[in-house]
């Protein structure tokens, strides 16, 4: 019935603009726009919220303050239409509406608390992009007391949704979460809710007051809430966080005690306990993000941890073995390890050889030549290029032996680059091998040697060009060497 009511409302005033004015004729936009801020003094509520459902559709600054006007109207009908308007209209909002908006978190109405806390993130962009300040004010201009406070008594509002939405947006806000809150949050009856306000409080570093409560979060009916509250203690060296961890891993969920286990293994790391939790790891027990944890905390073994580094290595998890390489890359010998690297230039997974190809190529000085000349066989195409571009720092004589065999590579774009690589370095017999390279089978590297030719700037390879495009002068080589004369040289053949 309220509904029907409101619809027919919107409906009556939506009809006025069609009245005639005094003189006959048809109210104008702004006629229409007066007279419905004309309806917003009706004591009928039908009417003001008809009359501000209509404003909401007009952009102009006198039909924007009359929704606006909306916020602080008695009846709550009318200010939740006024509030949908407005929320509606996003980035168009009149920054002058989101100070008001704001202060509805003390409404007595739970659904326009529920929409306020649910757009938080939209109206504190809004603010920050009003009042980011200038070249007088460089600083932005924090909220007023109000709303700051507001935003505290929220986060233990009476409507659950109300204080979830607060916990999701609590970074945008700018406040500082006064411990007494945390702690309710973290006691509260709302699962959700005590698990977003431990993850908040982990984030913020406030384990004093997490170890307030232990003794109801070890025994936590959420599992997700004990093992995330198993995290927050391995990640923080606190006094007291090992006695908890010990009790959990007496836990009923096996999840839970190896999150335990992990924990206190990043509090007191031990070569002993990693042999155990690798094993975890390889036989799948650990969950991937404890896993990728684990392989984290092996760095605190340095050198000791290198022997559970070769073990992930050979894992079947390509994202472990990505980890493992990351830690492994930083202890690593080239010159002991050539072997190692070579092998994992072959790896399965194109994330792992493209990670190892980076490294390689920021530490190219490191790179010994026989680890170069390993990866200019390797399978993959990526790892090859990478062994090319680092023959640059191969001796003279070394690296030509390398770049000639790149001349039969199955990849025309390697040959190719081998074929700059030569002509760089001025090789005694670029010649010929550019001759050569002309009846290449793929026209990449035909075009390539092309160029690289009358590069040369030597008048007998004009024209043995010419005499290449005369011997089939259709052919799309001998068109290409046409043109390239032309272009460069401005020759006409």
């Amino acid at each position: 019935m309220a509904s029907f009511v409101l619809l027919w409302a919107f409906a009556s005033v939506a009809q006025e603009p069609g009245e005639p004015s005094r003189d006959g004729g048809l109210l104008t936009h702004d006629e229409t726009i007066w007279r419905v801020l004309q309806d917003l003094e009706s004591d009928n509520v039908d009417t003001r919220v008809g009359s501000i459902m209509l404003l909401g559709k007009y952009r102009a600054p006198e039909a924007l303050l009359g929704v606006v006007s909306g916020l602080f109207d008695d009846h709550v009908r009318v200010r939740r239409a006024a509030l949908v308007s407005l929320i509606e209209m996003q980035s168009s909002m009149p920054p002058s509406a989101v100070e008001p908006i704001l202060l509805l978190m003390y409404d007595e109405d739970r659904e326009i608390r529920r929409m306020v806390s649910s757009s938080l993130g939209m109206l504190v962009n809004l603010w920050n992009t009003y009042f980011q300040g200038n070249e007088q004010v460089p600083v932005r201009q924090m909220f007023p007391l109000a709303i700051q406070q507001g935003f505290i008594e929220a986060f233990l509002d009476e409507d659950v949704v109300v204080r979830r939405n607060m916990l999701s947006d609590y970074f945008f806000l700018g406040i500082q979460l006064p411990e007494s809150t945390l702690l309710t949050l973290l006691a509260d009856e709302d699962d959700l809710v005590r698990l977003e306000a431990l993850r908040l409080a982990g984030r913020l570093s406030r384990i004093a007051a997490v170890l307030q409560l232990a003794s109801l979060l070890v025994e936590d009916p959420v599992q997700s809430i004990r093992l995330l509250f198993a995290n927050i203690l391995g990640s923080h060296d606190i006094s007291g966080g090992i006695e908890w961890l010990e009790i959990l891993l007496e836990d009923g969920d096996d999840e839970v005690v190896k999150e335990a286990e992990l924990s206190l293994f990043r509090i007191r790391p031990h070569a002993r306990e990693a042999l155990r939790l690798t094993e975890h790891l390889m036989t799948g027990s650990f969950n991937q993000q404890q896993g990728l944890v684990f392989i984290q905390s092996l760095s605190q073994l340095k050198e000791q941890g290198r022997p559970f580094l070769d073990s992930i290595l050979e894992s079947g998890n390509p994202t472990y073995r990505l980890a493992a390489l990351r830690l492994f890359l930083a202890y690593a010998d080239f010159q002991v390890d050539t072997g190692k690297l070579a092998g994992l230039a072959n790896d399965k997974s194109e994330r792992v050889r493209l990670y190892l190809a980076g490294y390689l190529l920021a530490n190219r000085k490191k790179v010994p030549a026989a680890l170069i000349e390993d990866l200019a066989f390797a399978r993959h195409e990526k790892m090859r290029e990478t062994a090319l571009i680092l023959t640059r720092e191969l001796p003279q004589n070394r690296a030509e032996m390398l770049l000639l065999d790149f001349l039969i590579d199955e990849t025309p774009r390697l040959r190719a680059q081998a074929l700059d690589e030569l002509k760089l370095r001025q090789y005694s017999d670029i010649r010929n091998i550019l001759h050569l390279s002309l009846a290449d089978p793929d026209g990449l590297v035909q075009r390539r040697s092309v160029v690289l030719l009358i590069g040369l700037n030597d008048p007998e390879e004009l024209i043995y060009l010419k005499s290449v495009m005369e011997k089939d002068p259709k052919s799309p080589l001998a068109q290409y060497i046409k043109d390239q004369m032309l272009r460069r040289l401005g020759v006409q053949l």
